[in-house]
């Protein structure tokens, strides 16, 4: 085996490898803390004409840790007011570690002029039919509708305005044959009475969900459109940090089986719309999105925004087939405004793209946190890219920690594709930081797609990819092109804070202008994982006995002061230790806090405008 670095010193080499996935795990189950602000809200529940009053004054700050938050303003705005309650000085950060906020929150919100509230209302109108699904008994029940229609013959799917699950624990949850809608009409999916949590219970999937176009399934609370519970907000309202638990759809499944997912859809599903959910502790993805092994099965419209996945066993997003083709394209793909943070493996993979697909202000990792103990070798990336025809855009996204790739971007030839001259790739205006070995690398596969990289930023190399893999070598460069590709590649106005060149080696197809060595400075978020980790996010890995990709398997040592995730939970150890589960060994390892994962920058933060919005 050959790593990143050997790849990028002599690009000939890789042409043959194509990456792909063993999959025949997930083919049955397929089938296809808080916040510690103290201040108030304001009414903010229902769009008002005229303008309402703000939030009332913020609390003082708690003592205690670190992240620790002071006393926020009132938050929202009143209904239809503009003007949240502000933040005193304590307010917002937080004050120092063991200390309380320094002062009260500020004075209650202005009254705002007329207008809407800061959490839009009404977002998916408002429902004229609604039905709610019955709750089978038992204490942990599976709501089982593979024939949604079927099951349920005196229901006007055609125009049903909401389907309602009611809240409570899950053991699973399929939803299959859902009706075809239109785009003026969906079909609006959403939780009823509270929260509703599925999954850790060691069954053969989490929650399916197959067929139907122009749905939507969302955890968002609006009161206008009766959507989601006023209980669980998720992070509305910006409340980002510590919004572990908080969501309308907590989909846990608490690492109870190998090879399992979170949420799969599938099943010819199209024109679907997924938001305000939380995916957590699948061993295998977060988020799976493909039918397979069906080439006309194009996914269009798909849109997946405002989802909070984290500490999954392998990939955060796993869209598109890897398996050998028939497969279906995606056309139309818009992702944004998601947090993927500490996956297994790949923060992003996605597959079998098509036309006008959209992929940006995504923060994605720290990915590959399992690269030492991946399901295969070479899932230690962090973006896997593959395009088939079209143009697609990538742009304005915080990438964090890889093992091996920032981007591994797979150009796919497929007969029959509909391939144009014009077809175009863009990477722009990204930030990508720690790296275990090299950054970038596009395969030669010839599709005729013109490649473009422009004002990235790379920064944070590493080089430990040996500890894993001894037959590496140091890279010479931070972009690889496969050897001789024909498709056009333009590289221009990219910068690199590391040890080696944006690029070294070229062919004819390649035009690199102005790709600079520069001091590049970190993104500041608001309050992530710690500042420890925030200095390297290849710091923290997936704990693991022994190092099952590095061709001896030896024990892993962990030395005092090391950081990992076991089990969703952050450790530091205390003294060094081999082969110790820190869930089991209190004396070698500290358990940490919960994250708070807010990952918004900061208003000084370097790069603003990239990520979340």
């Amino acid at each position: 085996m050959r790593s990143t670095a050997a790849r990028a010193a002599a690009p000939e080499l890789r042409d043959a490898h194509f990456r792909g996935h063993v999959l025949t795990l997930l083919a049955c189950a397929l089938g296809t803390a808080f916040t510690g602000a103290c201040g108030g809200h304001g009414d903010d529940d229902t769009a008002a004409a005229s303008g309402g009053t703000g939030g009332a004054a913020g609390g003082k700050g708690s003592a205690g840790r670190a992240s620790a938050t002071g006393g926020a303003g009132g938050g929202r705005a009143g209904s239809g007011g503009t003007t949240a309650g502000r933040d005193g000085k304590g307010g917002g950060t937080g004050g120092d570690p063991g200390t309380s906020g320094a002062e009260n929150g500020g004075a209650s919100g202005d009254t705002g002029a007329a207008g809407a509230p800061d959490e839009p209302m009404g977002v998916h109108g408002t429902p004229a039919s609604t039905f709610t699904l019955p709750v089978p008994s038992g204490d942990t029940p599976a709501l089982y509708h593979p024939d949604l229609l079927g099951d349920f013959p005196d229901v006007d799917f055609t125009t049903l305005d909401r389907l309602y699950i009611p809240a409570g624990r899950y053991r699973t949850i399929l939803l299959g044959g859902l009706p075809e809608r239109s785009a003026d009409r969906p079909l609006v999916i959403t939780n009823l009475g509270g929260q509703v949590q599925v999954g850790g219970l060691a069954s053969n999937y989490v929650f399916s969900i197959n067929g139907g176009t122009n749905w939507v399934l969302t955890g968002r609370y609006d009161a206008v459109s009766k959507t989601g519970d006023a209980a669980f907000r998720g992070h509305a309202g910006g409340a980002y940090a510590h919004s572990q638990g908080t969501y309308g759809f907590l989909i846990d499944d608490a690492f109870s089986k190998e090879g399992l997912s979170g949420l799969a859809v599938g099943g010819k599903a199209s024109d679907f719309e997924l938001e305000f959910l939380e995916i957590t502790r699948a061993e295998f993805a977060g988020l799976v999105v493909k039918t397979d092994n069906d080439g006309s099965a194009t996914m269009k419209n798909v849109s997946l925004h405002e989802l909070y996945v984290h500490d999954t066993g392998s990939e955060g997003l796993y869209l598109g087939s890897t398996q050998a083709q028939p497969q279906h394209a995606f056309e139309g793909l818009r992702i944004f405004d998601n947090r993927f943070l500490r996956t297994g493996t790949e923060a992003l993979q996605v597959g079998q793209l098509g036309a006008d697909c959209e992929i940006e202000h995504n923060v994605l990792g720290p990915g590959a946190v399992r690269w030492r103990s991946a399901f295969a070798d070479y899932q230690d990336g962090n973006v896997q890219y593959g395009q088939r025809y079209g143009s697609s855009s990538f742009h304005h996204n915080i990438v964090l920690g890889t093992g091996d790739l920032f981007v591994e971007f797979f150009p796919t030839p497929v007969d029959g594709d509909p391939r144009a001259a014009d077809d175009t790739v863009s990477f722009h205006d990204n930030y990508f930081s720690d790296t275990s070995a090299s950054g970038v690398y596009t395969h030669a596969e010839d599709t005729g797609v013109s490649i473009r990289f422009e004002h990235n930023f790379f920064r944070g190399f590493y080089w430990n990819y040996p500890e894993v893999h001894p037959d590496a070598t140091l890279p010479v460069q931070v972009f690889g092109v496969g050897s001789n590709s024909p498709d056009p590649h333009v590289l221009t106005d990219n910068r690199v804070d590391g040890p080696y060149p944006f690029i070294l080696w070229t062919f004819p197809s390649v035009t690199a202008e102005n790709n600079v060595m520069a001091t590049i400075a970190r993104v500041k978020f608001r309050d992530f994982m710690g500042p420890a980790l925030d200095e390297n996010y290849r710091q923290l890995e997936w704990w693991t006995p022994r190092m099952t990709r590095h061709p001896d398997m030896p024990a892993l040592t962990y030395a005092a002061g090391a950081y990992v995730v076991h089990q969703g939970t952050l450790y530091r150890a205390l003294a060094e230790n081999s082969e110790a589960p820190p869930d089991q060994n209190p004396d070698l390892w500290e358990a940490l806090p919960a994250p708070a994962d807010d990952v918004r920058l900061t208003s000084d933060s370097p790069h603003a405008g990239l990520g979340l919005r």
